[in-house]
């Protein structure tokens, strides 16, 4: 039979033989890490009903708390707290938000579960690199971790995981104008499985070069070469249809090392090779 018990004015409600907790302050939140033993902490607690988890015993909800809801628009960036819903980020409008970002959270499933889906419980899935990841890190966000005494800062591409005894609480996203933005979902609309994945492409040119050039994806794996990207800066454009074809080798080659290892399924392979011709055509 559930039931709820108050203690020390954190609401514990029981189901079964899973807790959940509730904070309303960091402070909160870093006195029941160190009190509860296997401590999880979610957002709006959507990714395991997406990819079709059991909740752990022990389960604390962060996306009541002020300080991770900030949300702001400044000259060069976005702030965004961790615990903002996606349906609040989707709120600033297409206009007010980077292309890829934008869209990718259109994407996701429909407007109940972005209601209550959290920027944070996108990031720190522990199940997938969700839908998020690949636009994020094509953009360069920047991560802001809490513990009770630091702040840990970490760029998108660094992430493996959430630090040992820590909250993420900020993502910074530089705000950058792009000539070419895409982005693409793979897989099923409504969760995620083995074909499913996201990628970004995007590209800016200055006197007929290219300037700058990112490509991402993100999946049962994560893929970002810096060193591949670098070969096209400088390229004349239009694209010849060499330059083409070799590059498209050459990111086949390096994403495919990356799929092996993390024994992707062949499909994703040939759906990358599409998009990354695809991406290059709308810069010739």
């Amino acid at each position: 039979m559930p039931r709820q018990t108050n203690t020390n004015g954190k609401v514990e409600k029981m189901s079964s033989s899973k807790s959940f907790f509730y904070a309303k302050t960091l402070q909160e939140v870093f006195y029941q890490m160190k009190t509860i033993n296997g401590l999880s902490v979610h957002g709006g607690c959507t990714d395991f009903a997406i990819h079709q988890k059991e909740f752990p015993e022990n389960n604390l909800s962060i996306r009541n708390i002020e300080e991770l809801k900030v949300l702001e628009k400044r000259e060069r960036y976005f702030e965004i707290g961790s615990a903002v819903t996606l349906a609040e980020i989707e709120e600033l409008g297409q206009s007010n938000l980077p292309t890829t970002l934008y869209e990718a959270i259109k994407s996701i499933k429909n407007l109940n579960v972005r209601n209550m889906a959290t920027i944070g419980g996108n990031i720190c899935s522990p199940f997938f690199y969700n839908t998020l990841y690949a636009p994020l890190l094509a953009l360069n966000a920047r991560l802001e971790f809490q513990r009770e005494q630091e702040t840990i800062y970490m760029s998108m591409s660094k992430f493996e995981g959430v630090p040992e005894n820590s909250i993420l609480t900020k993502i910074r996203i530089p705000y950058e104008e792009w000539e070419i933005s895409i982005f693409k979902r793979l897989g099923p609309a409504d969760y995620m499985n083995e074909f499913s994945g996201s990628f970004v492409f995007l590209a800016n040119s200055q006197k007929n070069q290219i300037s700058n050039i990112r490509i991402a994806f993100a999946g049962k794996f994560k893929f970002q070469d810096p060193e591949l990207e670098n070969k096209l800066i400088g390229a004349h454009l239009p694209l010849s249809g060499t330059t083409i074809s070799e590059f498209v080798l050459e990111a086949e080659e390096a994403f495919n090392n990356v799929a092996e290892n993390a024994h992707a399924n062949p499909i994703l392979k040939k759906q990358f090779w599409n998009l990354i011709n695809y991406s290059l055509e709308q810069l010739t």
